[in-house]
């Protein structure tokens, strides 16, 4: 969930909880106000009846309904405001009143006054006033709502802007990332600490990039000049049998080394991006000329190959295609046992390899780990897959690996 729509939805979800509280509370607060100015009027009204009692003797005449009891001396009042409906035939309904009940004296007779004032009018205004009020608030609060929502995307429109831009900038470009410049202090302060972030990776990954290549290079001469003494060694006449066979494994180690070195560099090449051709690659073809080069060693292993290709055809760098079927063709031949079998099925979905080989007991995760091996091949490096999976994640193809028990399959999907 965007951030935007986050907030809001939090602040919604206030709302929503906040309002009926609100209301409750604008409510009680109406009435209660209102009460006290009735209990104001009757208090005023209780003066001036006195006044005139003290001074005439007798009840002025009032506004108010009031009804006078006589009481006895020792007569207590226990609650002076109190809130009562009786039912007037004038109106054939029930009608609500505000009490107000004072203890006074007429003619040396102590008696109860209570003054009523009706509430069915200021009801009706408390009732008034509580709607409106709260149709006000609601406006208030609903346009608070979209007001806010505006306020939002205008401040954070820079930062999804300058938030898309990284998402579209890489490490390999040679320019530095430039971003809008904000008017908020926090976002402003965002944009100088990634700009400077980037920049410093961008310089860290092409000195790393430049460190790689250098290594690799500066590797592979000292490893040409032990190449070619060690074969000077074994066309010696001077080597004895061990000493030769001990010769071999170094020149096979030095060979190993140098793969190792060239595939690393791949590796990297691929993950710079440095393959930028779109090459309008025909799959089949590649295949059949793959299997043309490794003609002698399936051969050698007495290996049955059945192959069913559809006319299929891939944009993709046609130096990176043909790493990518050759490894998976060359794994299954590696792989493979003398007199076993693979079969190659290209459709306008997949490439189906499958092949028959040694029980693995590695994760189809792991396999396309570097030096991960799938089997006990001394001439195994452990990095085509690794290559293909790099190659696959550029392009959008998918490899996925499954066996069951001597039957290994790899499904490229394009």
């Amino acid at each position: 969930m965007k951030l935007i729509r986050k907030t809001n939805t939090y602040y919604l979800i206030f709302l929503v909880f906040l309002f009926p509280v609100m209301i409750a509370v604008d409510y009680f607060v109406i009435q209660h106000l209102v009460n006290k100015e009735v209990e104001e009027i009757l208090l005023h009204e209780q003066e001036r009846i006195e006044f005139h009692l003290a001074r005439d003797g007798v009840v002025p005449d009032s506004n108010y309904l009031f009804e006078i009891t006589p009481v006895a001396e020792d007569f207590e009042i226990t609650k002076a405001f109190k809130d009562t409906v009786l039912f007037e035939a004038y109106a054939d309904k029930r009608i609500p009143y505000r009490t107000f009940n004072f203890t006074s004296t007429i003619d040396s007779q102590p008696v109860k006054i209570s003054l009523k004032h009706v509430l069915l009018e200021i009801n009706e205004l408390i009732w008034l006033l509580f709607l409106s009020t709260n149709f006000i608030i609601f406006l208030l609060v609903t346009g608070l709502y979209f007001i806010n929502r505006k306020i939002y995307k205008w401040a954070w429109n820079p930062f999804f802007k300058n938030l898309s831009r990284l998402k579209k900038y890489g490490v390999t470009q040679k320019e530095p990332i430039e971003l809008d410049v904000s008017k908020i202090t926090e976002f402003e302060e965002l944009n100088q600490v990634v700009v400077a972030l980037m920049d410093q990776v961008r310089k860290d990954f092409q000195n790393l990039k430049e460190f790689n290549e250098n290594i690799s290079h500066e590797i592979q001469t000292p490893l040409a000049v032990i190449r070619n003494k060690v074969v000077l060694l074994l066309e010696s006449k001077n080597l004895d049998e061990k000493e030769r066979e001990r010769m071999q494994a170094v020149y096979q180690e030095i060979n190993k080394l140098s793969k190792i070195g060239k595939s690393l560099t791949l590796i990297s090449r691929i993950e710079n991006q440095e393959f930028k051709r779109q090459d309008s690659v025909d799959v089949g073809v590649s295949i059949e000329n793959i299997l043309n080069n490794m003609e002698e060693i399936i051969n050698f292993k007495h290996i049955d190959v059945s192959i069913d290709l559809q006319p299929v055809t891939v944009e993709c760098d046609h130096i990176l295609a043909d790493i990518l079927f050759t490894n998976l063709i060359k794994n299954a031949v590696q792989h493979n046992t003398d007199g076993g079998h693979i079969s190659i099925r290209l459709t306008t979905e997949k490439l189906e390899i499958t092949n028959s080989g040694e029980i693995t007991e590695l994760s189809p995760e792991k396999l396309f780990s570097r030096f991960q091996k799938g089997s006990s091949a001394k001439d195994s490096l452990g990095l085509g897959l690794a290559i293909n999976q790099k190659i696959c994640e550029i392009y959008g193809f998918r490899l996925v690996y499954s066996h069951n028990e001597e039957i290994h399959t790899f499904s490229l999907y394009f």
